[in-house]
């Protein structure tokens, strides 16, 4: 089979299986991942029948997959911007730190007592003691890694949006770059132990020196640039350009894509154009990325993993839904966090499978045992993992109840709108007296986003200041001590009061707060809520508000959502 027809297979495979996984309300990376395994060998050699995907053909297409990963790992590191690291401060490292070290101490103190226990397993001249505690710290390592991909993935889907998928991102970037920085540490003093620290030191100072070097040089070379065709193709060259390098050098490629998304995000001014810019041609890569991921889950790994296997998928799910909880209770954070991040760390894949890849490569006593027990549990983690975030962020209220909703295309257009009115009805709980003939009956609350950030209204003027800065939004709802919604502050009302330092100290945010504002109500038509938006061009967003409770702040409306939802359904 040549490339080009395995390309064509993996690309209308994965539009067969995203659309079947979107008509059963599951994430499309589900289906994608779920469509690879159908036709890889895995599944074929099991049934006794031959794969339609074979491991040369996998092979040969390898390179998009390492880009595809490489870009997703760019990504994550433009999550860090200094805006976002000052708005938590210390609090979610704190968070981080938590969740890591909790799944580090728990799964590595599970799978070393199984080994020490039960199994009695040795690697080498290392005693079982020795070879427990050396096992506990290389799973504990790759347990904290919380596959970016995925999730990521899941979030651009559902359109999420809001403090808790950003604080999400954030906290995907942390682990990871501490599962790299933790294991590469470990693997090499316990595998190679005359190479010594100054290995390790190179392994992770020489990637993160080089993806920052690049990302200054995208970014100086991005300002002379003017098309968003250009800016694609200065990211994906500087991104397959990292990639080649920490090749030619023998160095991680994950941590240089990471340093470099960080650097250019928070030194090019122009950093959310060029983003944007990539998002119109990096899907494609991420679906190849996702079904050659399915294509190579090993099924017949969970028949070897044994105790130590299911040892450490219960430590890691165990601990992935508790770290979080505690994370978020040490860094201050709120019970919407507490209840909603600890579905969002589930997933698991090409980083883990990376490293437990190289590990068996470099030290093939232990490491192949390990890798085993990694490529098991990823066919777990990596098809459970999405449908845990679709369930976190959906819970936190992030996502548009209409993006929860897909269309089938119609065979003519009676059949087209019999199934957005019966789809209506059944998915979203419309009433049976509401008809939706146009875009402009969907109701305001199917398109709200319900987890607001809003503005105690006795902040003082100078934290009022802080989350200005560091906030995405000009205008704020500002509630009491109750919780009671007051009003709104708007910048571009209050801005010339930037320059009188002399009332910082006097004012808060209360005196600052206008109760003449516009409000929505949630059983409003999109078509009232439009003629609103219309006439108000320079709100961004509009509360929404509870008709028979004025002061109880249900959600926003944004122009944004608004637009995209009549784009969806027109």
């Amino acid at each position: 089979m040549s490339i080009l027809t395995t390309l064509a297979i993996i690309l209308l495979g994965a539009l067969a299986g995203g659309r079947l996984a979107s008509l059963c309300h599951i994430p499309r990376v589900t289906g994608y991942l779920l469509t690879g395994l159908l036709l890889g060998p895995s599944l074929a050699h099991l049934l006794g029948l031959p794969p339609v995907l074979r491991e040369e053909n996998l092979d040969s297409l390898s390179v998009l997959s390492e880009i595809g990963l490489a870009l997703i790992l760019t990504n994550i590191g433009a999550q860090f911007r200094a805006e976002n690291l000052r708005r938590w401060g210390g609090r979610i490292l704190i968070f981080s730190f938590a969740e890591t070290a909790g799944t580090f101490l728990l799964v590595g103190a599970a799978t070393s007592l199984t080994n020490l226990l039960l199994l009695g397993y040795q690697v080498g001249s290392w005693t079982v003691l020795e070879t427990s505690l050396a096992l506990g710290v290389l799973f504990g390592s790759i347990a904290m890694t919380t596959a970016p991909a995925a999730t990521m993935m899941v979030i651009r889907e559902y359109e999420s949006e809001g403090p808790v998928t950003t604080a999400v991102m954030t906290l995907i970037g942390l682990n990871n770059l501490a599962t790299i920085t933790v294991f590469t540490l470990a693997a090499t003093l316990l595998t190679r132990p005359a190479t010594g620290y100054f290995e390790v030191l190179v392994q992770l100072v020489v990637p993160l020196t080089l993806g920052g070097l690049l990302g200054l040089g995208l970014s100086f070379w991005a300002q002379r640039l003017e098309l968003g065709s250009e800016h694609k193709l200065l990211l994906l060259g500087g991104v397959i350009l990292t990639v080649s390098l920490c090749g030619a050098v023998e160095v991680n490629p994950l941590l240089a894509c990471f340093a470099l998304g960080m650097v250019l995000a928070n030194s090019s001014p122009i950093w959310h154009r060029l983003f944007e810019s990539l998002k119109q041609v990096d899907y494609p890569l991420y679906v190849i990325f996702f079904m050659l991921a399915g294509a190579r889950l090993h099924l017949e790994t969970l028949f070897h993993i044994g105790l130590l296997g299911v040892a450490y998928v219960v430590a890691r799910s165990l601990a992935k839904w508790l770290g979080p909880r505690i994370g978020a209770r040490f860094g201050n954070f709120g019970e919407r966090e507490r209840a909603t991040i600890c579905y969002t760390l589930f997933s698991q894949g090409g980083v883990a499978i990376g490293l437990a890849a190289g590990l068996a490569a470099s030290w093939p006593e232990g490491g192949k045992l390990v890798e085993t027990v990694v490529l098991g549990s990823v066919v777990v983690f990596e098809l459970v993992g999405p449908l845990a975030v679709r369930h976190g962020l959906v819970r936190a209220g992030e996502v548009p109840l209409l993006s929860l909703l897909q269309k089938r295309v119609p065979q003519d257009a009676l059949e087209g709108l019999h199934s957005v009115v019966s789809h209506f009805r059944s998915s979203l709980g419309l009433p049976a007296g509401h008809q939706v003939n146009d875009p402009g009956d969907i109701l305001v609350r199917h398109v709200m986003r319900q987890n607001v950030e809003t503005i105690r209204n006795n902040t003082p003027y100078h934290d009022l200041l802080k989350i200005i800065a560091h906030s995405r939004y000009d205008r704020f709802p500002v509630v009491d001590g109750r919780g009671s919604f007051v009003g709104m502050i708007d910048y571009t009302e209050i801005r010339n009061l930037l320059f009188e330092p002399s009332l910082m100290s006097l004012v808060v945010a209360g005196d600052l707060t206008s109760a003449d504002h516009y409000a929505l109500y949630p059983d409003q038509p999109l078509r009232e809520a439009l003629t609103l938006l219309e006439q108000k061009r320079s709100i961004s967003f509009f509360p929404v508000v509870d008709r028979e409770q004025p002061d109880r702040l249900l959600g926003i409306l944004s122009q944004n959502d608004v637009m995209a939802a009549f784009r969806r359904l027109k």
